[in-house]
Order: C-alpha cells, then structure tokens, then sequence
C-alpha cells in the first residue's frame, strides 16, 4: 500500500480524516451551548419583572442590553480573534460568558441586570467572526453553505432548548407519576453555564488555527479543504482601503439584510412567549413549549438551506443562482407567513403557520454566512463582525420597538405586521445585493452574457 509522508516522517494513508467535520461539529456544539444560556432570559422574563420589581420597559430595556454589548463588541472580537487566532479567542469568549450565566444570581435590581446582561453580549459577541473564519480557513467553498446552515441551526437548537428547558424549570413537571418541583430562575442560569465552561476547556486543548498544524489532519484531508492558509494568511487593507470596502453598495446590502433577518429572528428569543400569553392565553410552560416550534423551524430550515445552497452551486456553478435567489424568495415568503397569522385566534395554529414561516425564511439564511466569508477573503473575522454588529443592532432595538408598540396601542397582535414589513426588507435587500467577486476587486462580468 502506498503511502505520503508528512514533514514530521509520519506515514499518511491516501484517504482523507474527518477533521475539518468534527471541527464543524464543535462550533455547532458551542453555538448551541450559548444560545441556551441567551433564551433563559426571555422565557423567565414574567417571573424576573416579578421578583426585581422591574416595568415593562425596563424588562423590555434589559433584554436590549445584551444585544447592544453583542452588537458593539462584534468588530473588536472579530479583530482580537483575527490578532490572537480564534483558538484562544474562542476559549476566551466561551469561559466569559459561561462566568456571566452564573453572575446573573448575583442580579438584585434593573441596573444591575443591565450590566449582566451588556458583558453577557460582549462575551457572545465573538463566536461567529471566529466560527467564519474557521469554517473559511477549514472548508472549501463548495462546502460552506451547509456548514453555515448547520451552524445557524445548532444556535437556533440551543434557543429551543433552552426555552424550552427553562419553561419547565420554572413551572415544574409532572407526568404519569413523575413530578419535578420547580426551581427558582437563578438555578436555571447556574446549570447553563457549567457545558460552556466545560467547551472552553476542551476546545483549547484540541483544536488547531491553521488545519497544517493538528496533528490528526492528513496530505489527504489537506487536498480537500485546498490548503489556502497562504491566501489567509496575506496583510488586512489599510485605512484607505477599508474606506473604499465600506463605500461598496453589496456590503451594505450584506448588512442591512442582516438588520432585518436579525430583528425577525430575535423576536422569538425575547418577547414571542409573551406574546402568545397577551394574545393566546398560554401559560408560561406552555408559551415555553410553542416558543420552541419556530427555533426549531430555523434548526430545520438551516440544514435544508444550506444543503440546497451548496447543491445549486456545485449544479450550475452561479453565484447568483446559487445565492442570491433563494434568500430574496425564502425572505418574502415568510413575511407573507406572518401577515396570515394575524387572522388566526388558535394559539398552536398561528404558531405553526408562522414556524412554516420562519422555516421557508431559513432556507436563504445561510447565503448570508456564505456570500461574506466568500467576498471577505483573509479580512473574514472583522467583516463578519461588522455584519453581525449590523444584525445586532437590529436585535437590540427590536425589544424595544416592540414594547413601544404594545405600549402605544395596547395591542400584541399589530406586533405580526410590524415582523411581516421587517422579512419583507430583508427580501428587498438580496434584489440589490450581488455575490459575485470580492469586496477588494471588481465584479466579474460574465463574458458571453450569461449568469454567473
């Protein structure tokens, strides 16, 4: 049997490890583990108004804090992460934000929630520019889209997860004989914290930047992801070309669907169970439950989108097929999802029609993740950061849009509108937004007149 020999003398069989997929699987563990702990806030939300004496715009302000350190600190992640590698970043960021979930039971009124809650953000803020930069670095481009879609989905996982956990937490159990007293808040953000801390350890230990340097990774595996840490390795622009990216009409269109898509999502992981209690009078385990059925849509619909992302790509080999056209109509129809939901009174009726919803709106989710660690080429982290930041600035103001609304009209049900017009902008924004090229050279033309 043949075999290659790698600089270190080790004999090295023809077929390629499977590295680069537990590397995959790892960053869905870790996106999964953190929106666990980010969902636990929004289900308990009643019983934390309750026991710190907070309004509803002060609940609504505290869940905008998060997303406010998460949004502001997504550039500066993503560029430590760039400085110090995403190996260390990504340990550093899990261990902080699993010491947050724990310092939320030191939490006694609004001001000290909002701290919380703000270093809560800046600690989550740098799991996707790291995770992009990864997957840019450990798979090829024919690959990326599902990666990016099973990504997004172990986030959205974790989100059900949690809100579903959470909700029986607080409420307590019982089934055929088995009863699981309820436990107070506080103890549910303690159990959240300990798998990231745990993560933290583990993924320090194991995991390599540059894919040449782990040692289970073979000349095999190697060729398949296209060893280009030479190209990702080459200098950031300078000021002026910095300038001249961010002056280019596709990033903005990249993040201003971001924005949208970001405040859409958000709306389930914050104010969704209480709105179906207002509007649909569940209770809180089983607001909890249904909570889950749209989380569960993006889980669902991220593979699938992802999937057949990467299957349109390596079929006809366009990038404007392949990109640009599934989000546009996978956006819009799920806005037209939601608008119809206004008109249903059944609780599970209207939730399912609008998970089918954000299930169609997932399926272009990952183009998004895909077209920017595409066109952003070594500078991946700090772009996506900057898109991130655009998305969770859409995140933050989105609570408190929300409980303006409510308060101004006193009506739970115009909320289904205002979310409709939202993935409605976001469709917009693909019409205008061309995948082709990068964002440090021209687009390229087809030259016979055709897609590409």
């Amino acid at each position: 049997m043949s075999t290659e020999t790698r600089d270190n003398a080790m004999p090295i069989l023809g077929r390629a490890t499977w590295v680069r997929y537990q590397v995959l699987a790892t960053l869905c563990l870790a996106a999964a583990i953190a929106y666990t702990g980010r969902s636990c806030l929004g289900v308990s939300a009643a019983v934390v108004r309750a026991e710190l004496g907070l309004s509803l715009a002060q609940m609504a302000t505290a869940m905008s804090a998060f997303f406010w350190g998460y949004a502001l600190w997504q550039i500066p992640a993503g560029l430590l992460g760039q400085r110090i590698g995403p190996r260390r970043a990504l340990s550093l960021y899990a261990t902080l934000w699993s010491l947050c979930c724990l310092a939320f039971t030191l939490t006694s009124g609004f001001w000290s929630l909002i701290v919380v809650q703000t270093i809560f953000g800046m600690a989550q803020a740098g799991i996707f520019p790291c995770s992009a930069a990864i997957l840019a670095t450990w798979l090829p481009t024919s690959r990326r889209a599902l990666a990016s879609g099973l990504l997004g989905s172990f986030m959205s996982l974790g989100g059900a997860l949690g809100s579903f956990l959470t909700g029986l937490a607080i409420s307590g159990f019982a089934w055929k004989g088995l009863e699981i007293a309820p436990i107070s808040w506080q103890s549910v953000f303690i159990l959240f914290a300990l798998p990231g801390l745990l993560w933290a350890v583990c993924f320090g230990y194991w995991f390599r930047d540059d894919p040449r340097s782990h040692r289970s990774v073979n000349s095999a595996e190697l060729s398949c992801i296209g060893d280009k840490q030479e190209v990702r390795s080459t200098a950031t622009p300078d000021c002026i070309g910095w300038i001249m990216m961010l002056l280019r009409l596709d990033i903005w269109m990249l993040f201003s669907q971001q924005f949208f898509r970001a405040a859409g999502y958000i709306f389930f992981a914050t104010w969704f169970p209480t709105f179906l209690k207002e509007t649909r009078g569940v209770s809180t385990a089983m607001s909890g439950a249904l909570t889950a059925l749209p989380l569960l849509a993006v889980v669902v619909g991220g593979m699938c989108g992802g999937a057949w992302i990467d299957f349109l790509y390596n079929r006809t080999g366009s990038l404007r097929i392949s990109r640009q056209l599934p989000p546009i109509f996978s956006l819009a129809s799920c806005g037209a999802c939601i608008f119809l939901a206004y008109f249903i009174n059944g609780a599970i009726s209207a939730v399912v029609l609008i998970s089918w919803g954000i299930f169609l709106a997932q399926l272009g989710g990952p183009s998004a993740y895909v077209v920017m660690i595409d066109k952003a080429g070594p500078n991946t982290a700090p772009l996506f950061g900057a898109m991130n930041m655009a998305g969770n600035l859409g995140a933050a103001i989105c609570p408190s849009v929300v409980g303006w609304l409510v308060a101004l009209s006193d009506n739970w049900n115009l909320v289904l509108f205002l979310f409709a017009g939202i993935y409605l902008a976001a469709s917009l924004c693909w019409i205008f937004l061309d995948p082709r090229g990068t964002f440090t050279e021209e687009m390229p033309r087809p030259i016979d007149g055709g897609v590409t």
